[in-house]
């Protein structure tokens, strides 16, 4: 009695450059589109700055490899799509069938080259996209807006230079427009220092920062004492939200040991990390993406009555599911960051749904 047959090593290298193939053909198309609607989303922008030449190529060259990183998922499907469903349109998958050949000998490789590729793209994110990303940031910024960095983010605490002296604070949460630890060194005339001013918590009200709880303010005059004072609103402290957002770095510009670094630091201070959690775990998880795509695609061709897919029909199988894949990443990164759900099952929560959705096809197609 014979076992199940088993691919060659050689129909295993043609089964990988029927994938490879549509995988480079796919992910320029979806690279385009991204570019395209990138373009028409900041048009306006530059014609104001008049950002059509270099300025503009060298941003979105920079863009390039955060695109691909984040498109990548969505290619491993239409391409797995598409390859599968050109070979049973040749006849080859219905030959594999005749010879024994299981679904899960045929899937073996591409399941191999989908690991590969999401090892690729973790290694990508974590050299590559960070240092594009942030660069791309700044060209767009100050090259092409003219804007001035007037703060650095520095061993892990912002500095800001201010019209009236220096800011210094632990953190910024820019969804809740709150500023953590912050000490406000004042100038007086020639420049030296007057007083120091220092508050937890400080929340942006659209005309000031309000101060959650207690100012403390330490004056160098011998003859003022510090001072206390609840919950005050500083208007004239000379900072602005879009002032932070200017310079603080994306998630996307750091890698998997910076992100935990900053992490680590504001536990040590005592701040909630909040949403900083959710996005380490989702450099671990938005690679492994591929792995699941290509599964999915697996489950949805290796049918025993085997789908064709055209190329159109692959693409739009991909953007389909890739979107919904994104919405619901969206959704449970943003219930994450708001403290809803633990930081694991929001990162991980989008590869879990669609890998349970891979395996249920495969497996009602075993019993069909």
């Amino acid at each position: 009695m014979t076992g199940p047959a088993h691919l060659s090593p050689t129909v295993n290298r043609f089964l990988g450059r029927q994938f490879l193939g549509p995988l480079l053909v796919c992910l320029m198309a979806l690279v385009l589109v991204y570019l395209t609607g990138d373009l028409f989303d900041r048009f306006e922008e530059l014609i104001r700055h008049q950002g059509f030449g270099l300025i503009a190529l060298e941003y979105f060259l920079l863009k390039l490899p955060l695109m691909v990183s984040q498109l990548l998922p969505a290619a491993c499907l239409a391409a797995a799509l598409l390859g599968l469903g050109l070979l049973s349109r040749s006849g080859e998958m219905l030959a594999f069938q005749q010879l024994g050949i299981s679904r899960l000998a045929v899937a073996a490789p591409l399941v191999a080259l989908a690991l590969v590729i999401a090892g690729l793209n973790f290694v990508l994110n974590e050299t590559l996209v960070p240092v594009t990303a942030r660069q791309a940031r700044f060209v767009y910024q100050v090259k092409l807006q003219q804007r001035k960095l007037r703060g650095v983010f520095a061993n892990r605490r912002i500095w800001v230079r201010t019209r009236g002296g220096f800011v210094s604070a632990d953190a910024y949460d820019p969804a809740e427009r709150r500023l953590y630890g912050m000490t406000f060194f004042r100038l007086g005339p020639g420049a030296n220092l007057e007083r120091v001013e220092r508050a937890a918590e400080l929340d942006w009200t659209g005309r000031g920062w309000k101060v959650n709880g207690v100012l403390q303010t330490f004056s160098l005059k011998p003859e003022v004492r510090a001072a206390l004072s609840s919950s005050p609103t500083l208007s004239d402290l000379g900072l602005k939200p879009s002032d932070l957002g200017a310079f603080l770095l994306e998630p996307s510009e750091l890698n998997v040991w910076q992100l935990t670094r900053y992490i680590e630091g504001l536990r040590r201070k005592g701040l909630d990390p909040g949403g900083y959690v959710v996005d380490r775990d989702l450099k671990y998880a938005t690679p492994l993406a591929c792995f699941v795509m290509v599964a999915l695609a697996l489950a949805l061709s290796l049918d025993p009555r085997p789908r064709t897919f055209t190329m159109g029909r692959s693409f739009g199988f991909a953007i389909a599911i890739g979107f919904a894949y994104w919405v619901l990443l969206g959704l449970t990164s943003s219930l994450g960051r708001s403290g809803l759900l633990p930081a694991g099952l929001a990162a991980w929560g989008a590869n879990l749904v669609f890998s349970l959705l891979a395996v249920s096809l495969f497996l009602w197609g075993e019993e069909h």
